[in-house]
């Protein structure tokens, strides 16, 4: 194992010997699921696209999940290729499948703070809510010792950046389209 890494092999380490117990087993695995593929979050986008005055939350959700899945899974886990913290570490019990990609960055946390922090840059109070999911789905990344520190932090970070940027490409895509049907209109 490289020196740099561990520390963040001992910080999860910690984490097992810490804070492990029977209600954290039972819980996180089941919250941690729910970041599975990004579902809870595409069943917000989704939900949010119905109610007219909505549509822009959910539409910038689903877009900054569609620019996580490109950037996250397609392009930088393979690039990167960080195996998983448990692949150092083979004496620890896993409590969830063994994901098969690779650790960098972490899709769940970077998913999950991109939905939330769209959400919060239109409604505060549920925003608040959804990071604060998120914030435990990025913890369970860590207690389930499937992600280094590293991996959430820049997933978390990437995630609230495409959110911004989610934002700014729909509203530019938006008034470009405005523009055209106005143009289409006075040449008629």
């Amino acid at each position: 194992m490289p020196q740099w890494m561990e520390w963040e092999i001992s910080l999860l380490d910690w984490i097992q010997q810490s804070l492990r117990g029977p209600v954290l087993d039972a819980l996180l695995p089941a919250i941690t699921a729910l970041g599975n593929a990004g579902a809870i979050w595409i069943v917000l986008g989704l939900v949010l696209l119905i109610p007219r005055k909505r549509r822009e939350q959910g539409a910038v959700i689903l877009i900054a999940l569609a620019m996580c899945g490109l950037l996250g899974n397609l392009v930088l886990k393979p690039l990167v290729a960080r195996p998983r913290p448990f692949a150092w570490n083979p004496e620890i019990q896993l409590l969830i499948d063994a994901p098969k990609d690779f650790s960098f960055p972490s899709g769940h946390s970077m998913s999950s703070l991109a939905a939330a922090t769209a959400l919060f840059l239109y409604d505060k109070k549920l925003g608040c809510a959804a990071l604060v999911l998120a914030g435990i789905i990025v913890f369970s990344r860590l207690y389930l010792y499937v992600h280094f520190l590293s991996d959430v932090l820049m997933g978390s970070l990437m995630g609230v950046a495409l959110a911004f940027a989610a934002r700014w490409l729909y509203r530019k895509v938006r008034r470009l389209m405005v523009s055209r049907r106005k143009r289409g209109v006075k040449e008629r």
